[in-house]
């Protein structure tokens, strides 16, 4: 069997591992088949909509009755709650909530080491608020992304903090843009908030991004990270909110070069932003497009390492599941494929047989 022969037959049955994953009698699914925490048994929002989104990139969402749509929809709805210092009508899954409020109670001399040790200039550890924060906006931007990406919106309207021009401009300028896939995933969430409400954030978003591209990579920083894994997962980030805000990428072909410069390790994470990054470059130019096709096509390999046959899904590291969820512990690590994993590596080898002209018009490709 070749690469593209592999993308397409694994494509084709990865239904059946969803469906494995899938709880009867509501929208939940399980993170993976073997080696659940407590937790990971019972986190539900954000599997939920893993789960939706690999339903629409499937092509198994227009299957289902409008009913079933419209209760699927009103699921992950039913997650907008307001919570004391989280913006109000945030997405909040009371197992995430809970695991960061008792973490918070273990971790808090932990946390006050931390933010003496930033005030040094050479450090910047999160604490476990900031993270707590990040993981909440994380989820808010996940559901808010899944529901447009099907059709529907929020229940209740969801203003994000900040909201105003000068809000927004101090807020980016505090991230550290040296580690620009974390920061860049904060700035992709403002994008996706921006859509969401007619682009009226999109001019500061697209001033304040203007400022920090890097002319010689193509990606986006203040101070030139240490390693291309961290270059090219960065610009993932920022390329998947330009994509909100229907903006283009600023230097493709210099994204282009690094890249090509630049091959990822396997692990889910890195082969699919490194995919994300070359796919979205050949929507906007056809420099190196051959040379792009042929990286593209041998990745293929990569991807296959993460794929268990016996169940028909893909597992974020080779030979182990995901063991965490946003910091959130939520399997052993067995030797298991993941609905993550499987999630990743459906949308990577989509895009791949896209760039290729051989995917098949029933799938769709999602916007991150």
């Amino acid at each position: 069997m070749d690469k593209l022969d592999f993308a397409k037959v694994s494509i084709d049955s990865v239904f059946e591992y969803i469906l494995k994953l899938k709880n009867s009698g509501n929208f939940t699914f399980k993170p993976s088949l073997d080696g659940l925490t407590t937790e990971g048994k019972n986190i539900q929002l954000g599997l939920s909509t893993y789960g939706l989104k690999l339903y629409y990139m499937l092509g198994e969402w227009d299957n289902l009755s409008e009913e079933l749509k419209l209760d699927w929809v009103n699921f992950i709805n039913g997650f907008q709650t307001n919570k004391t210092n989280f913006p109000d009508n945030s997405y909040i899954d009371d197992v995430v909530f809970k695991y960061y409020i008792d973490t918070n109670i273990k971790d808090s001399i932990k946390d006050i080491l931390r933010t003496i040790i930033n005030n040094f200039d050479k450090y910047n550890f999160d604490t476990n608020n900031i993270r707590f924060s990040k993981t909440i906006n994380a989820e808010t931007k996940q559901a808010i992304a899944t529901l447009a990406q099907v059709g529907f919106k929020s229940k209740k309207i969801y203003k994000p903090d900040p909201s105003t021009d000068e809000g927004i401009e101090k807020y980016l300028n505090s991230l550290d843009w040296s580690s620009p896939w974390n920061s860049g995933a904060q700035w992709a969430s403002l994008c996706v908030y921006s859509n969401i409400n007619s682009d009226n954030m999109s001019k500061i978003l697209i001033s304040f991004i203007d400022s920090i591209v890097d002319k010689e990579t193509g990606s986006y920083f203040k101070k030139k990270p240490n390693h291309p894994r961290e270059i090219i997962n960065g610009a993932m980030k920022i390329l998947s909110g330009l994509d909100w805000i229907n903006s283009d990428i600023h230097y493709p072909e210099k994204l282009i070069d690094f890249c090509l410069a630049n091959k990822p390790i396997t692990e889910g994470c890195d082969v699919v932003d490194y995919i994300y990054v070359l796919y979205r470059c050949t929507k906007q130019t056809n420099y190196k497009k051959e040379q792009i096709v042929d990286i593209l096509n041998d990745s293929i390999s990569e991807i296959k390492k993460l794929y268990h046959p016996d169940s028909c899904g893909f597992s974020y590291y080779e030979n182990m599941s995901q063991t965490t969820y946003y910091g959130v512990p939520i399997t052993t690590g067995k030797k298991s494929a993941d609905i993550h994993g499987t999630l990743l590596c459906t949308w990577a080898l989509m895009m791949i047989l896209d760039v290729n002209n051989e995917l098949d018009r029933k799938y769709r490709i999602i916007k991150p």
